[in-house]
């Protein structure tokens, strides 16, 4: 246990499960970890409240949690659950504790000072700064990014909807992908590609037929040679949309991918372009080799920001 810092519960709350554990400050306690299957729960305050009678701990000083899906004020929604998630309902549901409620996108961006370097696989080497910003690119289920912005002792991690900006292809084999997808969903955003979802419409675009996201990745591995055509449209995709991205937020601190469908793309980052399309600015080329890129391959950093993010919260009371 850390000295003095607060008791924090914590919990990742997906689609499919939700993971709750302590924290002392932002120490996790690993053993504390559990998962819960969504499906199977009437709700996240039964959850919250069958996860503290498991534990024999004190009232937690804050609950907070970290929602795949958007914010509203002191209440968020999940895309496919019916569930009312409120931080009234979750302090309520461990005995009194502070609640507070983010992003999961966000949390992770709050997570990151406080990551071993062990946690990161690391693309593109550069030097970083401590006191610039970084630049967190979720890809799974959708896409989002977040920017991290870190002053003295708090973070501060601005929402976005990031994902819904327009697909830009920037080669003829993407403009050609960029035709078929308008055909079929009229407007084209960047989450239609970068995303499990885009992983089979580019597959489906190569092959004439559709297969889901993971027998895409399994025949890429095997040496497929249509579906390694789509992983590619994937990867050149991300690189310049990352690349994008770093000239508007000027990340010396770091950009970090996250996400399922970002670790599962990176054994073919190499063969597929994506340095290249990072880098693909014109006169601007040489700059680019000044981000550092790196792959977050920790799966406790959303709990580890939610208990940064509200002992931020609670040091500011």
């Amino acid at each position: 246990m850390t000295q003095n810092a607060p008791l924090i519960l914590a919990a990742d709350i997906g689609g499919t499960n939700t993971r709750v554990a302590l924290l002392d400050g932002t120490a996790l306690r690993s053993d504390t970890v559990k998962r819960y299957a969504n499906e199977t729960s009437s709700g996240l305050e039964d959850i919250l409240r069958d996860y503290l009678a498991s534990q024999d701990v004190r009232t937690p000083d804050a609950v907070s949690l970290a929602l795949a899906g958007p914010i509203d004020g002191d209440a968020g929604r999940l895309t496919n659950l019916d569930w009312a998630i409120t931080t009234n309902g979750a302090s309520l549901a461990s005995g009194g504790a502070m609640g507070v409620l983010l992003n999961d996108l966000q949390a992770q961006g709050h997570a990151l000072p406080f990551l071993a370097q062990s946690s990161f696989k690391t693309i593109q080497n550069a030097p970083q700064r401590s006191d610039a910003p970084c630049l967190v690119i979720g890809l799974g289920t959708g896409l989002n990014v977040a920017p991290v912005h870190r002053q003295a002792a708090r973070t501060y991690v601005p929402a976005a909807e990031a994902g819904h900006i327009n697909f830009a292809p920037q080669d003829a084999e993407l403009v050609a992908l960029g035709a078929d997808l308008r055909e079929r969903l009229g407007h084209v955003a960047a989450e239609d590609i970068l995303s499990g979802r885009g992983l089979e419409r580019a597959y489906r675009h190569c092959a004439g037929q559709d297969l889901p996201a993971v027998e895409v990745m399994a025949l890429c591995a095997k040496g497929d040679s249509t579906a390694q055509r789509a992983i590619a449209l994937v990867v050149r995709t991300l690189g310049h949309f990352a690349g994008d991205l770093a000239l508007i937020h000027l990340p010396r601190g770091g950009i970090y991918l996250v996400g399922g469908v970002a670790r599962a793309l990176v054994p073919y980052f190499e063969s597929s372009g994506f340095a290249e399309c990072f880098a693909a600015k014109g006169r601007f080329s040489g700059f680019m080799s000044q981000f550092s890129i790196h792959v977050l391959e920790d799966d406790y950093a959303a709990l580890i920001g939610a208990a940064s993010y509200a002992q931020e919260c609670l040091s500011a009371r």
